[in-house]
């Protein structure tokens, strides 16, 4: 049997999968082997006669063609090609016409054909060719013809038999092909084609359906009917003797058996199936099922879909007539059926009718004119009547939802049904399941009623419950006296009266449970059908009133019925639903009332399945079950209880559980995204379940553990993962642990406990009661949730600081141990397969993230784990998922570590692996991170080690699997951790490998397995990257080398694939220098295949050649650098006669990259001076230099990965090949040609003094080049080394300290080469100067790059470190030898001189250089920084004619420019003239910055030049006028008051009216639009005058007043936010601040700004937009600004003038500090307008709100000290401390209280108020002696020693802000010096001459390092700042 159904399966799946083929001109051989399985010869033309004019129905069909014929059937729906269902069409026609009498051979193999072969025979034929018929029309007339010849052919062999030619008693035997068996077999086969038909009717079109069903109903005549009934008879007496019917009454007994009783009944039946489809096509698609066209027709049909036709319409009316013809005769036969007929018959019978019922339905809906529609509600009443008839579930089905659809067509009908189905539905007696539908057919009918009747109909139902006896009746069970849902439906509560009551019949008032029961179900089924709330809550509301007014069985019935609506209610209706489920439980508890006690159950569960995700209701439902649990313990109001409050307590959680877990289950996806009072109430929960009693070891907890496990598997730990972040535990905090505590019970939880853990007794027994509670707590959830699949959420335990030491971290530790260790029993047990090692490995995966963590505790929990799991089970290892964590967690590590090299201080918290799905997250301590490296590492080779004995082969393949898989996108040189462990690893002998083991070692030779581990994995690489030569697509590296072939076709087809190659290459190439997109993935497969082509030629392919070199270059970015250093390597090592070729084609090519000025030639790598680019009031942003940066690497990394390249192949090759040194002798002279200018880049230092050490290493090895070209090649590297100095010194730009320590090692072996090539032109030859001058130089200049470079490296240890690098960089330049290299370095470059004063602490340097520049300033014109030299602070009395070269001298900084305008420099012309020129030649945002500046040297613009350049600019930039306007009205008086005028007054106002005048008609309308708008915001201060001694809320009322009435014009700004655009006002953000005398306000302004796109910088910048400048986007933000009246603002403009001067120094060198420069606009005499800054709090604020201290408000907002936000928020107070250090010390803010001192929400300090500053202090006292404010709390934050790490961050960066700072020391006088005649009270005469000596500029830098350390040293030490701070808190009550 089960070969015959595996072998049937095969030829449906076979005749499938042929069907679907695509069409082919030859027949499908799969189809042809079936085919031949049906030997009755090729098709015929009339499907009658098969082979030789044999009859088919001669020819007996055996089980092979049967199975063959059926699976061909199947197949048919899903031919695809007309051809080949033509071909099947042939084929089975030849079956079909006289398949009713088709004689089939008995076998075994066809009884399992159900339900028997004949009808399966002529079904499958049928629906098969009818099938190929809808789908192929072509095919659709011979189908046609098929079908017809059946029913003809049947018909006529109907007619032919009779009941008289069998009815034979006494016959023994009944032949096969005899008279009973064709009646039999004619009548089963009629069964399959009705069948058939019926299922695919749509095949026909109107006529031909009633044509057809005339005809079926034509050939089932009565005579044949009588004849098939007597045939049965025969068949169902027959004896036991006669063999021949033994086959017939087992299949009559099958089809009893089945439900398909055989006789008339099922072919009258199967006829109306085939009626009733036909007339379903009337009224829906056609694409529909027959049987559900009731269903449709109630939801889905609308009165107006059908378009009637003439040929509908005559079907409609065949139909009609039929089903009332049908309807008389069942209605003649139906008493007769119902006095004798059996069971079944009378089962058939209803069958018929119903589909009576349906087909006339249908005739009705399409036309009620043909189908009356009051005939049908006649039979549909009367059979409704009958409960006879009405106790078939079918057939009353049938009568119900007819009538629902009836009611659809009228609305008379509707309203007639909506009153008279409710007293049927009470007084008619149906069964549960007919009661059902009626109660669903009456909402239906309801839904198309107005709402009153609705309402009307559900107080009759809800009436028939209250007749009930009023003994009966118990008060409301509502809680709080009935509540909440019956508000809900209280607008419906005046229609109460208006139901009437429905009489219930005699017998039901007996019985009245059933009865109450169905209206129930029936109240429930209208308000969800309604889908109406208000509905909803009546129904509900009246169900629940009705508890306890009739019986226990009504009650429980309301309550499950009542959830179904709950699911659909209101939140509040819900609500207090739930809260009555819980008072009935704990009712029925008491009373013992389990039947309540299931229906509460039942509801609940209901509930927990149908709330959907993601709804109020689950997250309502789920607060309630949790809350629930955690309430009980509380106490009860009910007392004389049996049971105790304890025990009832537990009962009730147990009665919650299931519910609770089934919620959990089915919703688990919604779990992630629950709210955190949800999260722990969940915890509270568990706590309050293990306080009652359930546990592992209590019958409770054993009874419920499913329900426990399940809630385990979906609870979050029992604490919270950010626990870190708090310094309290949340055991502490936790109220329900402490629940039901005393002395009894806490002995009673911990000797629960010491069962579970008993190694913790001495632990155990010093815990508190609540600490007992929660390990207990712990111990069941993580074991439960080991046991359900997950054994690693138990580290998070260890985030509370309380759970990590003590006896409480011993406990949780041998918690953590017995999950794992359970967790491992059940994969020991082999028993699950969820537990199954590939399971166990991603939980080993998990903890070795653990292993990382950044608690220590967590790893050592995460070790232990992990030490079970790999002693236990080691083959986890063996799985990809662990071993991959495992390794790409030392990689990470690894990362990690190496991060604070490539960036210094500025740290990654979190790490992810993108090859395993791996998140760890790591502290900012680098000492722990190396630990945690070194600890894992060696842990990570034990463990891999010991698994390597047992599995040696499969780790190693896994390991060869995790090299092949990485892909390298890193850096050039790129160190993967990971991978070198496996290779490592990969090499090791186990040692249980007894062969290897046996070799003895010698203890000088590693003697390893590595050569096989390569040779393995070079195998592997082989297969796995197969299509490296074999790709089926790539013709042009298909080589033909059969053997056979001719050795001319093979080279031809060679030739042909180097020449698809070049032209793919030229493609390639062409797409590249266009810069059209080009993926690396693309370029790395096609270089791949012709680097491969290329090791194989023998001769020289020099455009395969070209293309392999050029189109990396064309590229020219550090990957297709890098695949192309890889790729050429491999042909020079592959094909060594490539060698030179390639490298002419190299060099060819970087030739190119220096005429198109790329990478280390691009002028994209300018690094200009702060002072020269523009300067912003903006908080640092380090994202952007992280980016310039990174765009700078990408620039220079290209030619730094050939010059490796370049070097190491000249070291390997120089003395192979003669003409080698020639082209390296070619490609240095090129490069140091466009290198001889030097190069402004700082991190271009390692790649420039490269190529310098490549050129000493040719002069040095070339044994070939004469002496000239080496001495001429030595001339020009000396020269291009000695151009990097022909610049101002540079540090290094940003925080990658492994690139400065190669660079400082790359200039040590520069020097040392330059000692070993010293005797070349050491001594002058001839022509050929000696080189001896410039190459000591150049000595010195690198001895001197080095010290600086290691300051900045080292600037706290410089003297540990002395030998990082060789000695020679401690050389200094003797005051003897300054002369001689001066004279050198003006010979060589004047720049490089006039650079060298920066570099060497000399007097004697600085005046040699001044008299060189004083007589040869001609050579020196391009040198801005010569002019100051030149000029000084005055102008000197020794310079006359050289003034005239300021003409043409280059443009110094705007600053500067500005400051030639001052008196000093005696208004001379040339340098006014310079001046002016200078400013104009910088950009109006450059110059903008400097506005206060330009205003004051008005007071010296006596030839009006700064007038005229005012008057010029403004033309340009309307807020570059503003802004000077503002500044002339600040500066026109002296006082605040306007009452003194400035001398310069009358200037200003000249100035001020010439610039007014200037401005076009649209600037002035702009100007006028802007000056109103402000004057109407800062009036508001004048406005508020008068209330200045009113209360606060009066002035704030006041301001919104005034501020509801400005209007905002289009374009107005602030004047503190020139960039962004005013577009609304928050009316109500007007704010009074305090002030004695004055009324300044604050008020917040919505701003639009455009955002800067980020700068594209290089050759990527053509590829962007096609060069067009790209669309600024713009953004809106809130900005609060300050609008001060009576205060002068001028100090705080230039304070935060210098700040931002300051921020630009910083970014210059990329060093990650931070300072917030914002914004103060003095724009009147005592006024300004300062912005706020956003998301800040004082530091006096936070001790007016009770914080004790800096390091504790940092605690209480970030987290405690372990917590990543609490070390990310220190990082930011250390860089910005450090910036602010320096900065106070050197512009000397006093008055450092803490009211001027901010703290943001990021964690920086941010200093404000600068109005002591420079050399005045408050009072004229210098309370604050210290250099600047380092209090204890600030260190306290910074790490709390001067050891920590964050604290030597801010030493070590203060110290780099103020070397940073020291060198732009003149510039930075001069924006001070040009204010020093405004009046502001912080200058005093010698102001420039201290602010200059705080820069020591005498000292070098590690002097000046070591000065800062010790003001660092001073400032921690002070006590003077606490004393200044108690001062504050006595006079002015400023807390500190």
């Amino acid at each position: 049997m089960r070969a015959r159904s595996i072998r049937r399966d095969a030829f449906e799946k076979l005749a499938r999968l042929s069907a679907q083929a695509p069409p082919s001109t030859s027949p499908n051989s799969d189809l042809l082997r079936l085919y031949k399985r049906c030997p009755k010869g090729a098709p015929v033309s009339n499907g009658v006669d098969g082979a030789g004019g044999v009859k088919v129905t001669n020819v007996h069909i055996k089980q092979p063609e049967l199975e063959a014929i059926l699976a061909l059937c199947k197949a048919a729906p899903f031919v695809q090609s007309t051809e080949i269902a033509e071909q099947l069409l042939q084929r089975l026609s030849i079956y079909l016409p006289e398949s009713y009498a088709q004689i089939i051979s008995p076998s075994p193999g066809i009884r399992d054909i159900n339900p028997s072969p004949h009808e399966s025979l002529t079904h499958g034929l049928t629906s098969a060719i009818l099938s190929i018929g809808i789908r192929h029309a072509p095919l659709r007339s011979h189908v046609s013809s098929l079908i017809h010849k059946y029913i003809q052919g049947w018909a006529t062999g109907a007619t032919q038999l009779s009941p008289d030619q069998f009815d034979h008693d006494d016959l023994v035997e009944f032949a096969a092909d005899g008279e009973l068996a064709r009646v039999m077999t004619q009548s089963l086969s009629f069964l399959g084609f009705l069948e058939a038909t019926a299922e695919y009717a749509s095949f026909w079109n109107a006529y031909e359906r009633l044509q057809l069903v005339e005809d079926i109903r034509a050939a089932l005549s009565e005579k044949f009917l009588v004849a098939f009934e007597t045939a049965l008879s025969v068949v169902r007496n027959a004896r036991s003797h006669q063999h021949g019917l033994r086959e017939w009454r087992r299949l009559a007994k099958h089809y009893a058996t089945t439900g398909r009783p055989l006789g008339a009944m099922i072919l009258h039946d199967s006829f109306l199936a085939v009626a009733l489809a036909s007339a379903s096509l009337l009224v829906r698609p056609s694409d529909g099922v027959p049987h559900d066209v009731l269903d449709y027709l109630r939801s889905t049909y609308r009165n107006n879909q059908i378009v009637s036709a003439a040929s509908e319409d005559a079907l409609a009316e065949g139909l009609t007539r039929i089903s009332m013809e049908e309807m008389e005769r069942l209605e003649n036969d139906l008493d007769y059926l119902q006095r004798v007929g059996s069971a079944w018959q009378q089962r058939q019978a209803a069958a018929v009718k119903a589909k009576i019922l349906i087909t006339y339905l249908c005739c009705t809906v399409y036309d009620e004119e043909t189908a009356d529609s009051d005939l049908l509600m006649a039979w549909l009443d009367a059979t409704l009547n009958d409960p006879s008839q009405t106790s078939d579930l079918d057939l009353a089905s049938t009568v119900l939802k007819s009538m629902a659809v009836l009611a659809k067509l009228s609305s008379s009908m509707a309203s007639t049904l909506g009153r008279s189905l409710p007293r049927v539905i009470v007084q008619g007696g149906f069964d549960e399941r007919i009661a059902a539908v009626a109660a669903e057919c009456l909402a239906s009918v309801l839904s198309l009623l107005p709402p009153d009747a609705i309402i009307t109909t559900l107080y009759s139902l809800g009436n028939v419950i209250s007749t009930a006896s009023s003994a009966d009746r118990t008060a409301s069970p509502l809680p709080n006296g009935g509540g909440k849902i019956s508000r809900a439906g209280g607008v419906y509560n005046n229609h109460q009266t208006t139901g009437s009551a429905i009489s219930l019949t005699p017998s039901d008032v007996e019985e009245p449970h059933h009865v109450y029961t169905t209206v129930i179900h029936t109240v429930v089924s209208i308000a969800r059908s309604c889908k109406d709330e208000k509905i909803t809550a009546l129904a509900l509301s009246m169900l629940i009133q009705k508890i306890g007014r009739a019986s226990r069985v009504v009650d429980a019935k309301i309550i499950t019925e009542s959830a179904l609506l709950g699911v659909h209610s209101g939140p509040n209706e819900l609500r207090s639903l739930l809260k009555l489920y819980s008072k009935l439980s704990g009712d029925a508890l008491l009373k013992n009332d389990q039947a309540t006690l299931e229906a509460i159950m039942s509801a609940r569960l209901h509930l927990s399945n149908e709330v959907k995700s993601g709804s109020s209701a689950f997250a309502i439902y789920l607060s309630h079950l949790l809350d629930t649990i955690v309430s009980k313990g509380d106490a009860h109001e009910v007392n004389n209880r049996e049971i105790s409050d304890a025990e009832l307590a537990s009962q009730e959680i147990a009665q919650l559980l299931l519910p609770l877990s089934v919620l959990i289950s089915k919703k688990a996806n919604d779990l992630t995204k629950l709210s955190e009072s949800i999260i722990g109430l969940q915890r509270d929960a568990w706590f309050n379940i293990v306080v009652h009693g359930f546990d592992l070891t209590s019958q409770r907890g054993r009874q419920h553990l499913n329900e426990l496990k399940i809630l385990a598997q979906y609870s979050q730990p029992l604490i919270a993962e950010e626990r870190s972040d708090h310094a309290e535990s949340d055991v502490e905090l936790n109220t329900v642990l402490r629940r039901g505590k005393s002395a009894e019970h806490a002995v009673e939880q911990k000797k629960r406990l010491l069962k579970l853990l008993p190694s913790c007794e001495a632990d155990i027994k010093s815990l508190s009661y609540p600490d007992a509670v929660f390990l207990n707590t712990a111990y069941l959830v993580e074991e439960l949730r080991a046991s359900t699949g997950d054994c690693t959420k138990v580290l998070a335990y260890f985030l509370d600081p309380k759970l990590r030491s003590g006896s409480m971290g011993n406990c949780m530790f041998a918690i953590a141990t017995a999950t794992t260790r359970t967790y491992v029993s059940k994969t020991l047990s082999g028993a699950l397969h969820s537990f199954s090692t590939p399971y166990l490995a991603q939980q080993l995966a998990t903890i070795f993230a653990g292993c990382c963590h950044r608690i220590g505790r967590v790893q050592q929990v995460a070790v232990a784990s992990a030490e079970i799991i790999l002693r236990d089970v080691p083959s986890t290892l063996c799985q990809k998922t662990a071993l991959f964590a495992l390794l790409e967690l030392l990689s990470i590590m690894w990362s990690s570590c190496l991060e604070g090299e490539t960036d210094e201080y500025t740290w990654t918290s979190t790490f992810t692996s993108t090859k395993e799905n791996i998140v760890v997250e790591l502290s900012d301590d680098y000492s722990f991170r190396r630990a945690t490296l070194s600890n894992f590492y060696k842990r990570a080779k034990a463990w891999v080690k010991s698994v390597l004995d047992i599995a040696p082969l499969d780790i190693k393949g896994l390991l060869q699997t995790y090299l092949s898989e990485y892909d390298d996108e890193g850096a050039y040189g790129h160190i993967s951790l990971g991978r070198s462990f496996a290779l490592e690893m990969g090499s090791v002998i186990p040692m249980t490998d007894q062969r290897l083991g046996a070799i003895e070692h010698q203890h000088d030779l590693n003697i390893n397995t590595a050569s096989d581990f390569i040779a393995q994995y070079t195998t592997r690489q082989e297969y796995r990257f197969i299509d490296g030569l074999n790709d089926q697509e790539e013709e042009w590296l298909r080589i033909d080398s059969k053997p056979g072939a001719p050795l001319r076709t093979r080279m031809s087809a060679f030739n042909r694939s180097i020449e698809d190659s070049t032209k793919l290459l030229l493609d390639l190439e062409s797409r590249t220098l266009n810069h059209k997109h080009v993926t690396i993935a693309e370029l790395r497969d096609i270089l791949r295949r012709a680097s491969a082509l290329l090791c194989r030629v023998k001769k020289e392919q020099s455009p395969i050649i070209h293309h392999l070199v050029g189109i990396p270059f064309a590229v020219f970015t550090k990957q297709s650098i890098k695949l192309g250093i890889s790729l050429w390597m491999s042909v020079i090592k592959e094909n060594p006669r490539m060698e030179p070729r390639i490298l002419v084609a190299i060099v060819e090519c970087w030739e190119g990259t220096v005429r198109k000025k790329q990478g280390i030639f691009s002028a994209a790598l300018a690094h200009p001076d702060p002072f020269l680019g523009k300067q912003e009031f903006a908080p640092t942003d380090k994202e952007t230099l992280m980016k310039r940066q990174q765009q700078i690497y990408n620039i220079i990394a290209p030619h730094f990965r050939l010059l490796q390249f370049l070097s190491s192949h000249f070291n390997a090759s120089r003395l192979s090949n003669p003409d080698i040194e020639q082209v390296y002798s070619r490609l240095m002279h090129i490069t140091l040609d466009a290198l001889s200018s030097g190069s402004p880049q700082p991190l271009a230092r390692e790649a420039y003094f490269h190529i310098i050490l490549l050129g000493l290493r040719i002069i040095r090895h070339c044994t070939t080049l004469p002496n000239a070209i080496k001495w001429r090649l030595k001339d020009r590297i000396l020269t291009v080394g000695l151009a990097w100095f022909a610049k101002a010194p540079e540090w290094s730009f940003g925080g990658n300290r492994v690139q400065i320590k190669a660079e400082t090692h790359v200039l040590a072996d520069v020097q040392a080469y330059l000692q070993v090539v010293g005797n070349i032109g050491l001594q002058t030859e001839a022509s050929l100067k000696s080189l001896k001058g410039k190459q000591e130089l150049l000595s010195l200049l690198l001895s001197n790059e080095q010290t600086r470079l290691m300051v900045w490296l080292f600037p706290l240890d410089y003297e540990k470190k002395h030998h990082f690098t060789s000695g020679q960089h401690s050389k200094t330049l003797a005051d003897a030898a300054v002369t001689g290299h001066l004279k050198t370095a003006w010979a060589e470059n004047p720049a490089l001189a006039v650079h060298l004063p920066q570099r060497f602490q000399s007097q004697r340097l600085s005046t040699e250089v001044r008299w060189m520049v004083l007589n040869f300033p001609h050579r020196v014109i391009d040198e801005p920084d010569a002019l100051e030299i030149l000029l000084g602070n005055s102008l000197p009395t020794d310079v006359s004619f050289q003034l005239k070269f300021l003409l043409f001298w280059a443009s110094v900084n705007p600053m500067t420019a500005v400051t030639y305008f001052l008196p000093a420099y005696g208004n001379h012309p040339f340098i006014i003239q310079y001046a002016m020129r200078a400013l104009e030649s910088h950009s109006v945002d450059v110059t903008f910055f400097y506005v206060p500046q330009i205003v004051q040297t008005l007071r010296y613009d006596v030839l009006g030049y700064v007038e005229r350049y005012i008057i010029e600019t403004a033309k340009f930039s309307q807020l570059f006028a503003h802004q000077i306007i503002w500044n002339i009205k600040a500066n026109a008086y002296k006082d605040e008051d306007s009452q003194i005028p400035d001398p310069v007054k009358p200037t200003l106002d000249k100035v001020m009216n010439t610039l007014e005048n200037s401005f076009s008609r649209e600037d002035r309308a702009f100007y006028v639009r802007e000056f109103a708008f402000f004057n109407e915001v800062t009036g508001i201060s004048g406005k508020l005058r008068p209330f200045i001694t009113s209360p606060k809320e009066v002035k704030k009322q006041k301001i919104e007043e005034e501020l509801r009435q400005i209007k905002v014009e289009v374009g107005v700004y602030l004047p503190s936010n020139p960039e962004g655009v005013v577009i609304g006002i928050d009316r109500k953000s007007g704010k009074p601040l305090q002030s004695h005398a004055k009324a300044p306000y604050m008020a917040t302004f919505r701003i639009k700004k455009s955002k800067p796109a980020t700068e594209i910088i290089g050759e990527d910048a053509e590829r962007v937009n096609g060069g067009e400048p790209m669309p600024q986007p713009t953004y809106e933000v809130w900005q609060s600004a300050i609008f001060k009246v009576g205060d002068d603002c001028r100090q705080d403009v230039l304070a935060l003038q210098m700040i931002a001067a300051f921020r630009g120094i910083f970014n210059n060198v990329g060093l990650d500090v931070w300072v917030y420069p914002y914004r103060v606009t003095a724009t009147a005499p005592g006024c300004g307008v300062i912005d706020v800054l956003p998301n800040s709090i004082s530091r006096d604020m936070l001790g007016r709100e009770a914080v004790n201290g800096l390091y504790d408000y940092f605690v209480s907002k970030y987290g405690g000290e372990e917590s990543i936000r609490f070390q990310e928020a220190r990082s930011n107070f250390v860089k910005s401390m450090a910036a602010y250090s320096v900065i106070s010390f050197l512009l000397q803010f006093k008055d450092r209280h803490n009211g001027n001192i901010m703290i943001n929400d990021t964690g920086h300090i941010i200093h404000i108020d600068f109005g002591f500053c420079f050399d005045i202090a408050p009072g004229g006292i210098k309370f604050e002696r210290a250099p600047f404010k380092l209090t204890g709390e600030m260190i306290a934050v910074m790490g709390g020693s001067n050891t920590s790490q964050p604290y030597r961050w801010f030493e070590e960066l203060t110290i780099k802000a103020f070397l940073a700072s020291r060198q732009h020391c003149q510039h930075l006088a001069h924006i001070v010096e040009v204010m020093l005649d405004s009046g502001l009270p912080c200058f005093k005469p010698e102001t420039i001459q201290h602010f200059k000596e705080r820069f020591v500029l005498e000292k070098t830098e590690r002097e000046a390092a070591d000065f800062m350390r010790e003001l660092i040293r001073k400032s921690a030490g002070s006590y003077s700042t606490g004393g200044y701070d108690r001062f504050q808190l006595l006079t002015n009550g400023i807390p500190f």
